[in-house]
């Protein structure tokens, strides 16, 4: 349908849709068993349809978020200019890692925060195509979308990975190149010799990888962000070794201090490494939320 949104079957409607989101060294390959094992279930089967996003891992998070929105407010209205699925407004969003931080984008208020982060003038002061301004502003600012009722977070580092600050993150930054569509805006930015003080804050675009450190702005100012009191949400949490003191308690990747955030209606935690998309425990509460936000008690 979309490069960005894929459809594991054609658009069905009365079904709910649960978009499943990718991290940052995966693909929506990585989700094949989860689908596989949903999809088949005998109390599930009918009642959702399961879509895919797919994004440049390395571009910064709040351009890929922005792309996240657009695309799925895109889809919603061609399948149903009308409104009358009501099933298409009871999305459920499934982010795992990187892939947790987008979702969280589309479920909060961000008002000026992520702006006023990069820029001291205003999107009305720049100077600069109805394009890039476009870019600017879906990727800068915010609102949940109304369509999404449930969020699931897998192994989501809300605090930073440790990974990404130590070497292996500096290494791994070596191998990770920004797309044209992110280029293209910046260069517009920095050639615009009368806005130099936007261009100035703009010219070391932070990678995803820089993003997810813990004392990176980007995700000190998420982490402060509360979520929609309209929408659901549950963690998911991986953790290698459960019987080490809880503050030693880490995935991999990420720590349990980073992947835990209050005002989630359940916590798992799971005896797993951080790609935990397909491990069995991950799977069945998944099906748990899911059979939850259909009213069904598990069975």
């Amino acid at each position: 349908f979309r490069d960005d949104v894929i459809l594991s079957a054609p658009y069905i409607p009365g079904r709910i849709p649960v978009v499943l989101i990718h991290g940052t060294k995966s693909s929506p390959a990585r989700w094949a068993e989860m689908i596989n094992e949903l999809q088949n279930d005998r109390t599930l089967w009918g009642r959702y349809q399961f879509w895919l996003f797919t994004y440049t891992p390395g571009n910064p998070i709040l351009f890929t978020g922005g792309i996240l929105s657009e695309a799925l407010r895109t889809v919603v209205a061609e399948f149903d200019p009308e409104g009358k699925d009501p099933a298409l407004r009871r999305m459920v969003l499934i982010g795992h890692s990187q892939g947790g931080l987008l979702t969280k984008l589309q479920v909060i208020e961000s008002g000026t925060r992520f702006w006023n982060n990069s820029f001291k003038i205003s999107l009305e002061q720049l100077e600069i195509s109805p394009e890039t301004k476009k870019i600017l502003e879906r990727s800068l600012f915010y609102e949940p979308l109304p369509f999404v009722e449930r969020v699931i977070f897998i192994a989501t580092p809300h605090g930073g990975s440790y990974v990404a600050a130590n070497w292996t993150g500096r290494f791994a930054r070596r191998f990770i190149s920004l797309s044209e569509s992110v280029m293209e805006p910046l260069e517009e930015l920095l050639i615009a010799d009368a806005y130099t003080e936007a261009a100035r804050s703009m010219k070391n675009v932070p990678k995803s990888i820089d993003n997810m450190e813990p004392e990176n702005y980007f995700i000190k100012t998420l982490s402060s962000l509360p979520l929609s009191p309209d929408v659901t949400a549950h963690s998911i949490i991986a953790v290698k070794n459960p019987k080490d003191p809880r503050e030693k308690w880490k995935d991999g990747v990420i720590s349990y201090s980073s992947a835990h955030i209050e005002d989630v209606a359940s916590e798992l935690v799971d005896h797993s490494s951080h790609s935990t998309q397909s491990d069995p425990e991950t799977i069945e509460e998944v099906r748990r939320i899911l059979l939850e936000h259909l009213e069904i008690k598990n069975q």
